[in-house]
């Protein structure tokens, strides 16, 4: 009994494909898919727009309402030839509207902020209602009495709507996806919402059978003259609707996309910007950028930040910067950068990282602004904070002190006279060379109290270098350091305090020799370049700590076990005098260069 219902079926369903008209089909087939794409592009419109909501909602109800209308309607237009002429206007847009105002209650379970299973299968059972009611809705408007099959027809409504459940659990995944991933969702739950609703027809086809035979109607289309028009308006809904929806998303994107140009160049017009990837390579940079780094675009991008990487701060320091951003922390905070050409600039840093779906950082936006010049300012006003106190000190200890050591001196060579034991003697001369050590040091006090007079001569430099290595040719042989000296010419003038800038010579040359304890070797170069005099002394020592550089000059600050800072604070304060400036180059176990430059004389 089971077989003979089953080929009755069959051979039914193959009637109803040999009868039925294959152009209106495939016109329904194409109809159908366009509709429904329209509708799923506007139902995403709807979830992700703050306005137009209802504009929206309607928009997408009206496109998935055609869908379903259509395919029911040239379903039934393909292979019932005799309804044509007796059928009802008014019923056929009841049926139209009906599946809109369905589509349109399904869609509102969709618009809240969180979905869940729940919303899905309420919108899928409005969708399966809508499908059927158009279906029974159709005939009757084509004035069709119809059988019902109940177990088919139940099946048919229990597929249709785990089908459309499907449709939409697929195309609300993306909401767990990266936008990478979105791309093949949106036409793939097209495609399904229209297999559930061609499979529902033409499963409803069986369950709610016609009472008429089914006869070929391949004249159809040439006999009646409304079907093209028909089809025509359809389509020019449908189209109608894809343009609409396409017009709102250029429109949206246009703004956005102006909206993000206008943000880049406000925050390019003050801001330092780059953005790296998760790994930390540089995939963009703004101008500003370029300029303060002094490198080009290329040369950055696919490179990490250590390329202006200045040495300045200790690896604890980025690696809690690391820490933090990759923690999906804001960081900020003030970095010394270094520039192509080894010149320094610090910037103030704000490190923004962009967060995926799972809570990890893919990018992160680096927003710098130089403050350079700042830091300049406080470092000198740090620096004068320190000059008045030492001035300060420096006037006390030329008064309460100098005059004793006046006294001292005088005593100890009035009784060294009178002494004849060598031994005794040795003593008087250690005394003496402790009291001159206080007495200079004394005076480098007196520096630094008042501004001292500087009497500018125009000398040879190359003769005042030779004179302060000639001083310090028997220490630096005692400590087996090899001293060498080159000059491009043999005469180079400057206006210079002789006396004074001896002072800074001798300071730096002792420095140098002293920076070798196990013996080294001790270069001095005289030359011209670009309008200055450049005076290097280069010693193989033991270097000095990138960190420590910038403090060289400061007071009371020495990079010896037993020294006090001063010398070099004040030989720093002599060239300033001279219209000159002092710089470091030094790595540790390599040795340590100082530079001086001094204004040329052309003679």
């Amino acid at each position: 009994m089971g077989t003979i219902f089953l080929d009755k079926e069959v051979h039914e369903l193959e009637q109803y494909f040999v009868s039925s008209n294959p152009i209106l089909l495939l016109v329904a087939l194409i109809l159908t898919f366009m509709a429904s794409y329209t509708s799923l592009d506007l139902l995403t419109l709807l979830r992700s727009s703050e306005n137009h909501k209802k504009f929206l909602l309607i928009g997408g109800s009206f496109s998935m309402g055609i869908a379903i209308w259509t395919f029911n309607f040239f379903g039934i237009l393909a292979f019932e030839k005799n309804s044509v002429v007796t059928y009802n206007l008014s019923v056929m847009v009841l049926s139209l509207v009906l599946g809109v105002a369905l589509a349109s209650m399904g869609f509102m379970a969709l618009t809240v902020r969180k979905l869940s299973f729940i919303n899905i299968v309420h919108c899928g059972t409005l969708l399966t209602v809508s499908l059927l009611s158009n279906y029974i809705i159709g005939l009757y408007a084509l004035n069709l009495s119809i059988e019902i099959h109940t177990v088919l027809l139940m099946m048919t409504v229990m597929i249709t709507l785990i089908i459309f459940i499907v449709a939409f659990l697929l195309f609300f995944y993306s909401n767990y996806r990266q936008k990478e991933n979105q791309i093949w969702l949106k036409p793939t739950s097209t495609f399904i919402v229209s297999a559930a609703i061609i499979q529902g027809h033409f499963m409803l086809v069986r369950a709610l059978p016609v009472k008429q035979s089914v006869e070929n109607v391949n004249e159809l289309v040439r006999d009646t003259s409304f079907v093209p028009f028909l089809v025509l308006f359809v389509f020019l809904l449908i189209v109608g609707g894809l343009i609409t929806s396409s017009s709102i998303i250029t429109k949206r994107l246009q703004n956005s996309d102006k909206y993000v140009q206008d943000y880049r160049y406000a925050l390019d017009q003050a801001s330092i910007v780059a953005v790296t990837d998760s790994k930390g390579k540089i995939i963009y940079v703004n101008e500003k950028f370029t300029e303060i780094s002094q490198y080009k675009e290329e040369e950055l991008l696919g490179k990490n930040h250590s390329i202006i990487n200045s040495g300045y701060h200790s690896k604890e320091f980025f690696q809690d910067l690391w820490n933090t951003i990759l923690g999906g922390r804001t960081w900020k905070g003030e970095i010394c950068n270094q520039a192509k050409d080894g010149s320094l600039y610090w910037v103030s840093t704000t490190i923004v990282p962009f967060l995926n779906k799972k809570g990890k950082p893919y990018q992160f936006v680096s927003i710098r602004n130089d403050i350079t010049e700042r830091k300049q300012t406080e470092e000198l006003l740090h620096r004068q904070d320190k000059l008045t106190a030492v001035g300060q000190l420096a006037a006390g200890v030329a008064h309460e002190i100098r005059n004793p050591l006046t006294s001292m001196r005088g005593y100890a060579e009035f009784l060294q006279l009178d002494e004849t034991k060598p031994e005794r003697l040795e003593y008087f001369d250690i005394i003496l060379d402790e009291i001159e050590r206080v007495n200079t040091i004394v005076e480098e006090f007196m520096v630094l109290a008042k501004p001292q007079t500087v009497h500018l001569e125009l000398k040879n430099i190359v003769l005042i270098v030779q004179d302060v290595l000639t001083l310090v040719e028997f220490e630096a042989k005692n400590k087996n350091v090899y001293v060498h000296f080159e000059s491009q010419n043999q005469e180079i003038y400057v206006n210079c305090d002789e006396n004074r800038l001896k002072q800074v010579l001798l300071n730096f040359a002792k420095n140098g020799i002293e920076a070798m304890p196990s013996g080294g070797d001790l270069y001095v170069n005289a030359s011209q370049q670009g309008g200055k005099v450049m005076i290097h002394i280069r010693d193989t020592g033991v270097g000095i700590p990138s960190e420590k550089l910038n403090k060289l000059g400061e007071p009371f600050f020495t990079t010896k076990e037993q020294g006090n800072g001063l010398g070099l604070m004040v030989s720093y304060k002599i060239i300033e005098g001279h219209k000159g400036k002092i710089e470091v180059v030094s790595e540790v176990n390599e040795g340590s260069t100082f530079i001086i430059k001094l204004p040329t004389v052309t003679v």
